[in-house]
């Protein structure tokens, strides 16, 4: 998920947002942490301690919940964060997942993940088709040193390319999964972005070529095996290997 840079409660924080790019909210609070390390505590907060919002949003490693009873969700996804769902929130998030891929059937599909070690730090995109004729294509692209918000663009960009590669035409329709919210915000929600820019403008060239496809977020996480495979992939291409 991504987080915005905020004043909360006169100190800088980070609070989540949704698909929308407004503040997740849950059962009326707002998910807040204090540090982007990997398992930093996440806590429940009130929206009227969230202050003015600092430069653009980006996506952080998983968190952990400080809450010994996580709240049930409530406005945005309704999925909660990777790292701090529920199980019901991971079930639904799951379910959800199946049914919109059940209703694609027949056609194009490509789901796509970014990974990174430190971010910045090494590393990799993954991709991964399912054709309207039922081959799969799965590929995989090492980003070098870079943040988790290039990873997650650049299997985007890979999805594009093995389209491409495969031969499928561009008036086709064409959907592409994505768990980044900072990749959906930049490239089709028009959300301001101070890094990335060259790349961002790449990709949304690229897209350009599939006038009808589009760009769809799922949860990460959750059990959607080609979302699974395409993490595995980015894992591996921030090694170099493929």
């Amino acid at each position: 998920m991504a987080w915005m840079k905020v004043q909360f409660k006169e100190k800088e924080a980070w609070a989540e947002l949704g698909p929308d790019g407004q503040l997740l909210m849950v059962k009326s609070r707002v998910n807040v942490r204090y540090s982007e390390a990997p398992g930093a505590k996440i806590y429940s907060g009130s929206p009227t301690n969230v202050g003015r919002a600092f430069g653009e949003a980006v996506e952080l490693p998983p968190g952990v919940s400080a809450d010994a009873a996580p709240a049930p969700a409530g406005r945005g996804s309704g999925f909660g964060s990777a790292g701090s769902r529920t199980t019901a929130q991971a079930a639904a998030a799951l379910a959800s997942a199946k049914e919109q891929v059940a209703a694609l059937v027949g056609t194009h599909m490509a789901f796509t993940d970014g990974a990174c070690r430190g971010n910045p730090g090494p590393a990799g995109a993954g991709a991964v088709l399912k054709l309207s004729d039922g081959r799969v294509i799965e590929g995989s692209r090492s980003c070098g040193v870079a943040t988790n918000n290039v990873g997650e663009l650049t299997a985007i960009s890979l999805a594009v390319d093995l389209l491409t590669q495969a031969g499928v035409p561009g008036a086709e329709k064409v959907v592409v999964f994505t768990d980044s919210t900072y990749a959906a915000g930049v490239l089709t929600k028009g959300w301001k972005a101070k890094a990335n820019q060259e790349l961002i403008a790449s990709v949304k060239a690229q897209l350009k070529k599939y006038p009808k496809a589009e760009l769809r977020w799922v949860a990460g996480h959750v059990g959607v095996p080609e979302n699974e495979r395409a993490d595995a992939l980015a894992n591996a291409a921030c090694s170099g290997r493929r």
